[in-house]
């Protein structure tokens, strides 16, 4: 047995050039003799529309893809336009494959029924339920009974196995006559679909399950697989693949998984879960029920914030004259659409007269950054503060002033106990100039005292002297007595 150069470090599996206009590209994926489970086959990139990342995409379902406990053989749908920077719905990358266990073989470890897995991928081909179905019915033709020693996988393997440790010269050559037995697949036309149907990342359950009774047939999952790929091949739901397998599911976009009634787990209810007859046959149907999708072309007027920018951009347009049949969305669609109704039920007269009244009555409504309102508010309310404080200080001027001379003037009650009481006069009242500005020795009027009195300690006499002196009493040669009282004020 002669060492094969898979052996090496640098083992690279051999690449074909395909037809310019090759709807197909085929990759294999399997165990490599005294090497390592990897790429058997697969195509150069770049070449014409298919692209690393394309490939990147298939690699990875191809890689984990496993059929059921109880199955022979794993099929899937794959999205390789997942994470296309310019990914437009109907013109993306999608994947058909198909994984097998062949039985009465080993692997380079020893191990029974090495794996083999085999995908083809389209690039912005026409993608429809009728051609997809087709293309399935025809790749599992070429590959069924996959796990027995008489199909054609089985046979193509144990063939690669031989040249790999054999022939090693001819590896390509058996390579390439596998992969020219598919060329009787369907030839899908380049695409010229459109975008289709749009859903709400929010609304998009992580997964979809759909049981089927544990023999149906392959035609029947199939069908339904080829209905829902051509669904979302047309929106703009991020999805990753539709297969039979019992693979972890991929993260990062939405996956649909068939199965059968014996191998439901715990975790595929946790999905969203449906019965095969449960699935629509019609698109729209599809759509709606299984991807909350509705029609691309009927979005639904949502409300969403709108900032004052915008607002006022969309006002600006409005009054600069913006066509009639300029896109309107959000609430100011609906206010908009509203105003338009009311003038077009109003007299045109009366609408004249309303908006002449209406420029005179109020200033254009200019909204203004928060920062330039905090600001007025601040002046303003300190304006008014001052203004009030102003007013209540001119109001209290006089009383204060007659409280303050009330409390200065104020003698003790044992002082005014133990003044000799005065003979009273007849002596005319005293002129009203003499009444506000009476000398500091006069005692003061009965109800100034006991006002000073009842106030206690709330205000000392001392900080009225700090604030305000009363001033001298004008010296006058009309009387030398005392001038206010005829008498010394009786304290009860």
């Amino acid at each position: 047995m002669r060492r094969n150069e898979a052996s090496a470090a640098g083992y690279e599996p051999p690449r074909y050039r395909a037809a310019d206009d090759a709807p197909w590209y085929h990759v294999l994926h399997g165990n490599v003799p005294e090497h390592q489970i990897d790429f058997m086959y697969g195509p150069e990139v770049p070449q014409g529309p298919l692209t690393p990342t394309h490939l990147s995409h298939l690699a990875r379902l191809m890689k984990y893809i496993e059929p059921q406990t109880n199955g022979t053989h794993a099929f899937a749908i794959g999205n390789l336009s997942r994470d296309d920077t310019q990914h437009e719905a109907g013109h993306g990358a999608i994947s058909l494959i198909f994984a097998f266990r062949i039985g009465g073989a080993t692997d380079h470890a020893g191990r029974g029924h090495p794996p083999f897995a085999h995908g083809i991928a389209a690039v912005d081909r026409e993608v429809r339920p009728a051609s997809l179905l087709e293309a399935a019915i025809t790749f599992h033709r070429h590959t069924m009974n996959a796990g027995e020693s008489g199909s054609p996988a089985s046979a193509f393997y144990r063939a690669y196995v031989r040249a790999v440790l054999e022939h090693p010269d001819g590896v390509s050559r058996v390579l390439a006559r596998y992969v020219e037995a598919f060329d009787d697949l369907p030839r899908l036309p380049r695409s010229d679909l459109s975008w289709a149907w749009v859903a709400d990342a929010a609304a998009q359950p992580r997964r979809v399950v759909i049981v089927h009774g544990d023999d149906e047939p392959f035609e029947a999952v199939a069908s339904v697989a080829s209905r829902l790929a051509a669904v979302l091949f047309r929106s703009n739901i991020k999805w990753t693949a539709i297969t039979t397998g019992r693979e972890t599911g991929i993260p990062g976009g939405l996956s649909v998984r068939l199965v059968a009634e014996r191998d439901v787990a715990t975790e595929e209810r946790q999905g969203r879960l449906l019965r095969l007859e449960e699935v629509p046959g019609d698109e729209a149907e599809i759509a709606r029920a299984v991807f909350s999708a509705r029609p691309y072309g009927a979005e639904l007027e949502r409300s969403k914030p709108v900032g004052w920018r915008e607002r006022y951009a969309a006002q600006g347009a409005l009054a600069a004259g913006a066509p009639q049949g300029a896109a309107r969305t959000g609430p100011e669609a609906q206010a908009v659409r509203r105003e338009e109704a009311a003038a077009a039920a109003t007299p045109a007269g009366a609408r004249v007269e309303a908006a002449e009244g209406e420029q005179e009555e109020r200033a254009p409504d200019v909204e203004r950054p928060l920062a330039r309102r905090w600001i007025r508010r601040a002046v303003v309310g300190a304006s008014a503060a001052v203004a009030a404080a102003s007013v209540l200080g001119v109001l209290s001027d006089p009383a204060r002033e007659e409280e303050g001379r009330g409390d200065v003037a104020a003698p003790p009650a044992a002082v005014m106990e133990d003044e000799p009481d005065i003979e009273p006069t007849a002596a005319p009242p005293p002129p009203p100039a003499r009444v506000g500005t009476s000398s500091p020795e006069a005692p003061p009027a009965a109800t100034g005292g006991a006002r000073a009195q009842r106030r206690g300690t709330q205000r000392g006499p001392a900080r009225w002297t700090q604030r305000r002196t009363p001033p001298p009493a004008a010296e006058t040669s009309e009387t030398a007595g005392p001038t206010v009282f005829d008498s010394p004020p009786v304290f009860e």
